[in-house]
């Protein structure tokens, strides 16, 4: 018996995927913790390497070039290799570019550890979500993407005010060093743990175990997706108008939040308002509470009443309405009590991001499914990737010329001209959530064929 088998002998078969699927999601809430972490460390980069708001943000910004790019090869590798493998070396490079990020004496060395680190956690949600499909029946997906979702944001959540406490206790780079230690060793629990479906567990399944560990997708629609070529496979893809709106809604949500939550938001707090790195972190930690509770909560009135576009319409006016209260509130400083409520709003109207999973598998064959949800999953992080630089160049052309402690301080109009780029972002959000199919929860493609 093999050392994998041993892990997973001595655990019930009713229990096996949720095991399975409980250590693959130690490696999504380590990518969603760096995904916001390195806002905390943005102003120690800076100093440290003597860099502009516009170089720091570009670092920073490695993480949403490389993890959109790769969404969509991420599933053609997890179809190839099988979501362990993909899961368990995509952990290992993670813990090694933490690694070189925490020691880099130069800044190419810094976007060096920043990529492979990006380039690691990219493969991670697109190989959860297979493991989904193969451990779980298709009328569970909502439900446990929504509680992926909810895991990922405590991710979030542990790389905001915690993460500035360990900042404060170990260093930037003592920091990073650990999170090193810890991509390993998620790495090592996804070999011994994972497996790629029910088929591969070396031990009889009472027949009640195996109706619920079918794949979502029929026999039949995988054997087509297996003769349908890659450029085919595309095609179908691009040419389905469904798709995009989506797209829209994760890049004006969760985009432009990330943009706020995951680089900018902690230098604005402690600049403009004079807090100190907990404190201000404490604001984006309440926008990441705020998201877990959108994701499980807009999910689950949207299944609940079968519609997918009325929650969408009124979450993402909420949404935009509350960037243009920040703006236009004191002048872009509105008070700090009422700024806790702003943050935990915005984001728990972003939550429903997570539905546009759900929203694109339900106009789109079965056949690319996976490919569909790779590439709606691109435009929340290309979108951070784009405006965290824009971000970053506006707060340089607004600069005063003030520095203190040889660290640039930039005056609250600078922040106000940067957040006006986070809330045009968040218009998309309103054009994808306007444009989008209704298809109160069902399978669009489906249902046409089984007329």
């Amino acid at each position: 018996m093999s050392r994998q088998s041993s892990v997973l002998s001595g655990i019930p078969h009713t229990r096996l995927p949720w095991v399975i699927w409980g250590v693959a999601l130690l490696a999504q809430l380590l990518n969603s913790f760096h995904r916001v972490s390195a806002a905390v460390v943005v102003d120690r980069l800076m100093l440290e390497f003597d860099l502009s708001a516009a170089a720091a943000g570009s670092i920073l910004a490695v993480y949403f070039y490389t993890y959109a790019a790769m969404q969509i090869p991420s599933g053609i590798l997890a179809d190839y290799f099988g979501p362990r493998r993909v899961l368990t070396y995509g952990c290992f490079a993670a813990g090694l570019g933490s690694f070189l990020f925490g020691l880099a004496p130069s800044v190419p060395i810094l976007y060096a550890g920043r990529f492979l680190l990006s380039f690691g956690v990219s493969v991670v949600f697109v190989s959860v979500l297979k493991i989904q499909g193969s451990w779980f029946p298709s009328h569970y997906f909502g439900r446990i993407s929504s509680l992926m979702g909810f895991v990922g944001g405590a991710g979030s959540l542990i790389g905001a005010t915690p993460m500035a406490l360990l900042v404060a206790y170990a260093g930037w780079r003592g920091s990073y060093e650990l999170l090193g230690a810890a991509g390993l060793f998620v790495a090592v629990c996804c070999w011994l743990v994972v497996r790629d479906r029910p088929g591969e567990v070396e031990a009889e399944r009472p027949a009640a175990c195996a109706s619920r560990t079918e794949p979502h997708d029929s026999a039949a629609h995988a054997h087509v997706a297996a003769t349908l070529s890659l450029p085919v496979r595309f095609r179908m893809m691009l040419g389905n108008k469904y798709v995009w709106p989506p797209l829209l809604i994760g890049m004006g949500a969760y985009g432009t939040l990330l943009v706020f939550q995951g680089a900018w938001g902690v230098p604005y707090l402690m600049q403009v308002y004079s807090l100190s790195r907990d404190a201000a972190a404490t604001f984006t930690l309440l926008m990441t509470v705020g998201y877990m509770f959108g994701m499980v909560g807009l999910a689950a009135l949207s299944e609940k009443y079968r519609t997918r576009k009325k929650p969408a319409v009124v979450s993402s006016f909420v949404y935009a309405g509350l960037w243009v209260l920040i703006l236009l509130w004191n002048e872009g400083k509105p008070p700090l009590d009422a700024l806790y409520a702003i943050c935990f709003l915005a984001g728990l109207s972003a939550g429903f991001t997570i539905s546009t999973l759900a929203c694109v598998k339900e106009v789109v064959p079965p056949s690319i499914s996976g490919m569909s949800m790779g590439l709606v999953n691109i435009g929340p992080f290309l979108t951070a990737a784009v405006l965290q630089i824009v971000f970053g160049a506006v707060l340089d052309w607004r600069w005063e010329g003030v520095v203190s402690d040889s660290l640039q301080v930039y005056g609250v109009e600078a922040f106000r001209a940067g957040i006006a780029t986070i809330f045009l972002g968040s218009l998309a959000y309103v054009v994808g959530a306007l444009t989008l199919k209704e298809t109160h929860c069902r399978n669009l493609y489906q249902e046409d064929v089984a007329r």
